[in-house]
């Protein structure tokens, strides 16, 4: 089945400003996108989140990585759907990919699997899809 996606309105686009901003107090930083990503990293590595704050915890690292490859790479937040999921998504058309971010940390948090962030984060430029598509990643 193919994804939906529309463009943020203004107040979802605020409220992601807002939790990546709670997001650089709870990890104490405010630096480059890859400084971001890497005390994102460290978080999860060396913190057992509560599982009870996970759908929190999912929506501020989210929001903070989500924006950290906004502002590194150009991508571009949307409101996307596939099948029965859907969600807050940075994606790029130019790459043909869409990352679920608050979705991923929250699974991340949820079911223990390893966090792959960084690594992601690193191949974004490398990775190529078709142009104006949305291959889902994570």
């Amino acid at each position: 089945m193919s994804i939906i996606a529309r463009e943020l309105t203004k107040a979802e686009e605020a409220e992601i400003i807002r939790l990546k901003e709670e997001g650089e107090v709870m990890l104490q930083t405010d630096g480059t996108p890859e400084e971001r990503v890497a005390k994102i990293a460290e978080y999860i590595k060396n913190t057992s989140p509560d599982l009870d704050l996970a759908e929190e915890l999912g929506y501020v690292l989210g929001s903070l990585y989500g924006e950290a490859v906004r502002e590194k790479y150009n991508w571009k937040w949307l409101f996307v759907s596939e099948n029965d999921l859907e969600g807050y998504a940075i994606t790029s058309k130019d790459h043909g990919y869409t990352f679920m971010v608050h979705d991923y940390f929250m699974q991340v948090i949820v079911q223990n699997k390893p966090d792959n962030s960084m690594f992601l984060f690193e191949l974004m430029t490398d990775m190529t899809g078709n142009r104006n598509g949305f291959r889902m990643i994570g």
